[in-house]
């Protein structure tokens, strides 16, 4: 059970403060006024969460770690559009769900959300308190359900959304498992080989006066920089990790990175497919909604997680906004498929650009599960010619050397 933080004031004017254990914050108010004294603020304790004895507890680090995933996120999203589907209000629904979702830091910002709520905010002003777990896309959904009433909906919506999402990365993790199982065996190997099996030839090789070869030259010096300078590497490579994400700060590192993943093979496509899929579902959502043109470029646009799309669909907002259609201003922009901009004509000419948005969104749907079908398929040839090469490499590296004493020992 959660943890409150009170302040209250008595009669006689004196403020005390002090915690409460409580479902919900009505109760906090309820014993409070029992006892005399009258509430001035009330809010979770962010330092507990409820444990499975009633009793407050600390939300461990590993469980901030987990934080919140999709699954959490699926869960919610259709059990509220259920319980308001049927007539149970907004801030009963949080307050039930605060009482069934087992992820204690979801539980915690739902009591929070919950608390923000009652104090007068709007729903998807209390949701953008957690940016880090209720995405622009998110929000955003959520306030156009409020502004129509169908706020069931937007949650239903979302939770598709959401399972869609889901579903896509399984497929994919599905698809990639073999070759991170043939990636992360070749590594292993090199590692082995660098570190314990080439120190050994060395030795052999510096006994003998044989001119080494520019092959086994070079594996040896790979060889030294593995057992000489293990520790040095791995400080690298967290420091690299580190100056990622602090690069991640500013705006001009995510735009190469976007721009480097559209520009990638495979994966790009891949991802392309993703991103317009997306969009197009939202966009025609949007559109059956009744949102104007504007709002819903903007709104779909944060449906992408990938800046440079995201810039593109800023400009072609601007311009709609001047007068231009849709389609023109999409069509200056390259980094949109032929093929979205040529049913956004269409749809704009037959006055039906919901449904057209709507089509192509299943069509990039069945582009994207033949992909990762196929995912595998496309990614085995390039990992078996990487690692033929290298065994050759490795190979020549160690017998060149080899048949070259044997020829002097002949000689």
């Amino acid at each position: 059970m959660p943890v409150f933080q009170y302040e209250a004031i008595d009669h006689s004017g004196k403020i005390s403060s002090g915690k409460y254990t409580a479902e919900i914050i009505s109760e906090v108010e309820k014993w409070l006024l029992k006892n005399g004294q009258t509430p001035i603020n009330i809010e979770i304790d962010s330092k507990t969460d409820q444990s499975g004895d009633g009793q407050a507890r600390p939300i461990s680090f590993i469980e901030k770690l987990k934080g919140v995933n999709l699954e959490d996120l699926i869960l919610f999203c259709r059990q509220i559009a259920t319980m308001l589907s049927a007539g149970v209000s907004i801030l009963k629904a949080l307050e039930i769900m605060a009482l069934q979702v087992r992820n204690p830091v979801l539980r915690q910002i739902i009591i929070e959300v919950a608390a923000s709520i009652e104090s007068g905010a709007n729903l998807s002003d209390s949701f953008a308190l957690y940016p880090k777990v209720f995405s622009q896309l998110f929000r955003n959904v959520v306030l156009i359900g409020e502004e129509s009433g169908n706020l069931d909906n937007s949650f239903e919506y979302l939770a598709v959304l959401y399972e869609n999402e889901k579903e896509v990365k399984e497929k994919i993790k599905s698809a990639t498992r073999y070759p991170k199982i043939v990636v992360g065996a070749m590594f292993s190997a090199i590692l082995f080989l660098m570190t314990f099996v080439v120190p050994k030839f060395v030795k052999l090789f510096a006994s003998s006066k044989v001119a080494l070869p520019l092959p086994t030259r070079i594996l040896i010096t790979t060889s030294h920089i593995f057992t000489e300078y293990f520790l040095i590497m791995m400080v690298a490579i967290v420091l690299i990790i580190l100056a990622y994400r602090f690069a991640l700060n500013y705006e001009e590192f995510i735009m190469f990175r976007d721009r480097l993943l559209l520009k990638t093979p495979i994966f790009g496509d891949l991802a392309v497919k993703i991103f317009m899929s997306r969009f197009c579902r939202v966009f025609s959502v949007l559109t059956k909604s009744g949102i104007d043109i504007i709002k819903t470029i903007n709104l779909s646009s944060s449906a992408l997680s990938n800046l440079v799309l995201y810039k593109a669909l800023e400009r072609i907002s601007a311009e709609v906004e001047k007068g231009t259609d849709l389609q023109s201003a999409m069509s200056r922009h390259p980094i949109f498929p032929a093929m979205v901009v040529q049913m956004i004509a269409v749809g704009e000419e037959s006055g039906q650009l919901e449904t057209m948005m709507e089509k192509v969104a299943d069509y990039y749907d069945v582009e994207t599960e033949y992909i990762i079908k196929n995912l595998s398929t496309l990614i085995e040839p390039i990992l078996l010619l990487f690692l033929g090469v290298l065994v050759a490499f490795i190979a020549l590296a160690i017998f060149l050397p080899m048949w070259n004493m044997m020829s002097v020992m002949r000689g």
